[in-house]
């Protein structure tokens, strides 16, 4: 009990860091790229990712994650999914370089035709390095994975705004893609003591797979269905929508899905170690969705509060056509903040195929929220998406709660305090908005408004003695002590 615990708050404690590192990099990168491009250059690159994304799917094969949930995997395991990525990944690269034109065909956008090729390559590099960030993730290793992921960062991105101010346009944000991905692949080839053996087991992977393939399956359902907005958009509307689209997007992952990322990849190993007591799997869930309920929902409401001043102020007037896409964007983004996370019961449990078979149902309903709000154009998606996502909470969360034993009652009940008063702190820090003098530039308003707005935050969870918040400070002075007190020679 010790050891795991310890374990995973070390995980914890390093992929926050990471996160952290991430988070403030790919933040100013983005600040400073938004500047210097406009929302075509965006909305261009965005068009091939939306495939190479996909094809990202099948590079793995869902093989990473199997390796992470079974139990005493062996070097035939290792090595075979490392050749079988390596082989996957190499296929994908000639294959997009080979339909590159008919990507660019489909959009009626000849510049995609050299990005669409050089980002092709991507796969390849990608498939090189799979199994060595999942054998770290096994491990919850997280400290290497946090010097990995801040180098690659940091690096591509110094690459991408430097050709950026080169005007170079549309290829700084290749080149950042293309940086990111060797940096990465280096330094994880460089840190790991594993060195796959010339060697393949089609019975190995076969005992995998039979993990994997359902994954696949909702993997591929789930990604085809967040990619069919920016299909239509680009389709129907244009670079210029997608990239608004794309954009707003993008911030409502920075401080929602990349703070549930940081628990969701310590917390899958973490819990596939414990699958067989599901009482302790809830205890354990509840505990960390809290936590992230504690950070994600007043940062969702606030910057929906403050979103005009954000978006003008920060990024320029080029783009405040965002921001009633941004407004929606924060309220899904509160619900998947800890709505993703669900989906690591359904993998420690090893139940893939329900996850797989709920998808099935859940998934249609979500595309025909996009596709009937596509008749009132880039918004009319966005509150479209939004409404779908509200329609199939429920059914998602029901059959997770049965693996381990809770309900969608309990959990409205775990995260109802930290709802509340989020939700009393942005309509106050909305009121401000209001209160302060009209003249003031927009990054005034926004400076202003944010730290009052976390005081107020501070003050509502402090005073009402909020679950989450009791648990972390327990938790941090834990650690503290830990670190302050001497050991005691034995």
């Amino acid at each position: 009990m010790g050891e795991f615990r310890e374990k995973t708050i070390r995980g914890l404690s390093w992929s926050v860091v990471a996160q952290v590192g991430k988070q403030v990099s790919q933040l100013v990168f983005i600040v400073i790229l938004a500047r210097l491009l406009s929302p075509r250059e965006f909305g261009l690159v965005g068009m091939v990712l939306i495939i190479t994304g996909f094809a990202k799917l099948f590079s793995s094969l869902g093989l990473g994650a199997a390796l992470v949930q079974k139990q005493g995997i062996k070097e035939k395991h290792r090595s075979s999914v490392f050749w079988l990525n390596a082989g996957a990944g190499g296929l994908l690269t000639l294959g997009f370089v080979a339909g590159a034109p008919l990507i660019a065909e489909f959009y009626g956008e000849p510049l995609l035709v050299p990005v669409a090729m050089v980002l092709g390559v991507d796969f390849l590099i990608g498939g090189l390095s799979i199994v060595h960030r999942t054998l770290f993730r096994k491990e919850i290793d997280f400290k290497s994975l946090a010097i990995v992921e801040i180098a690659s960062i940091g690096l591509a991105g110094t690459i991408g705004v430097g050709m950026a101010y080169a005007g170079f346009g549309v290829w700084s944000l290749v080149a950042k893609i293309m940086a990111s991905s060797v940096v990465t692949a280096a330094l994880l080839w460089i840190l790991s003591p594993w060195v796959p053996r010339f060697t393949f087991s089609w019975e190995a992977t076969k005992e995998l797979m039979r993990f994997s393939l359902n994954l696949l399956g909702e993997k591929t359902i789930n990604y085809w269905v967040r990619q069919v907005d920016d299909i239509l958009i680009g389709k129907v509307l244009g670079s210029d929508p997608l990239g608004l689209y794309r954009y707003a997007y993008k911030i409502m992952l920075f401080p929602t899905r990349k703070i549930s990322g940081v628990v969701s990849r310590v917390m899958f190993p973490s819990l596939s170690t414990i699958q067989e007591d599901t009482e302790r799997v809830r205890q354990v869930f509840f505990r960390m969705i809290r936590t992230i309920a504690l950070l994600t929902f007043p940062m969702m409401l606030g910057l929906m509060a403050v979103s005009h001043s954000f978006v003008v102020g920060v990024l320029g007037n080029q783009w405040s056509e965002m921001v009633p896409i941004l407004r929606v964007f924060c309220v899904i983004g509160l619900v998947q903040s800890v709505g993703t996370l669900k989906g690591n019961i359904f993998l420690s449990q090893g139940r893939t195929d329900l996850m797989f078979r709920l998808g099935l149902f859940t998934k249609p309903v979500l595309i025909s929220g996009i596709v009937i709000g596509l008749q009132w154009g880039v918004n009319g998606v966005a509150f479209g998406y939004a409404i779908a996502v509200a329609l199939v909470t429920y059914p998602e969360w029901h059959y997770a709660g049965k693996l381990v034993g809770f309900t969608y009652g309990d959990l409205a009940y775990e995260l109802s305090g930290v709802f509340l008063c989020a939700v009393a702190m942005s309509v106050l820090v909305f009121v401000l908005g209001y209160v302060l003098p009209a003249h003031w530039p927009h990054w005034l308003r926004l400076l202003t408004q944010i730290p009052v707005g976390a005081g107020i935050y501070w003050c509502l969870i402090h005073s009402f003695e909020v679950r989450a918040y009791s648990e972390m400070l327990s938790l941090l002075l834990e650690q503290w002590e830990k670190r302050v007190t001497p050991s005691t020679p034995s």
